[in-house]
């Protein structure tokens, strides 16, 4: 991906397209292409593993108390991997899953984290919370990690709240002192 364009706006939805392009590079993750957002896809066995993503909420905090408005915006992107195993009778589908999960999230961190593309545009990832969840209902145990990404990046004026305005095509500028002078400036040739 080139650098961005200079009138590039960052969004929480920008970034988590490139978190979901980072994920779905080939050989990033075990779970290959099965990368979806919004993250609220239903689970379907035998298709694991799989990684889903969405944004969770998005907080922006002031840097200044007069002037242009800037912000620090902090947008939480959570990713949630998910994997399977068969259950046996010695216990062993449940490690397995277990295992399988907390590689998925070593694999997520390291896409995420090594993503250039990702951080000319962002000032910081400013924590990482994860937690692992397991069910063992029926056949197979699944099991998913949840991770929270606090993703910082900067607004400004122009890419908070762009304000819409017209070309200005040319200037007339009249003085009311003596003798009075009055001037007009084309400012497109």
């Amino acid at each position: 991906m080139p650098w961005p364009a200079p009138d590039e706006i960052v969004t929480s939805q920008l970034l988590l397209g490139l978190f979901e392009t980072q994920l779905r590079a080939d050989g990033a993750t075990d779970a290959g292409a099965r990368v979806f957002q919004p993250g609220d896809w239903p689970t379907v066995r035998g298709q694991m593993p799989i990684i889903k993503l969405r944004i969770l909420r998005e907080r922006r905090q002031s840097q200044s108390r007069s002037g242009s408005p800037q912000y620090t915006t902090t947008a939480m992107i959570r990713v949630i991997g998910e994997v399977e195993a068969y259950a046996s009778e010695d216990n062993a589908g449940a490690a397995i899953a277990e295992a399988a999960c907390w590689l998925l999230k070593r694999q997520i961190e390291i896409a995420i984290v090594n993503s250039h593309e990702l951080f000319m545009r962002i000032q910081q990832i400013a924590s990482i919370d994860s937690s692992l969840v397991i069910s063992s209902e029926g056949a197979t145990h699944i099991a998913a990690i949840v991770m929270d990404f606090a993703v910082e990046f900067f607004e400004d004026a122009d890419s908070f709240a762009p304000v819409s305005a017209d070309d200005v095509n040319d200037i007339d500028l009249t003085a009311a002192n003596h003798p009075p002078l009055s001037a007009q400036f084309p400012l497109n040739p």
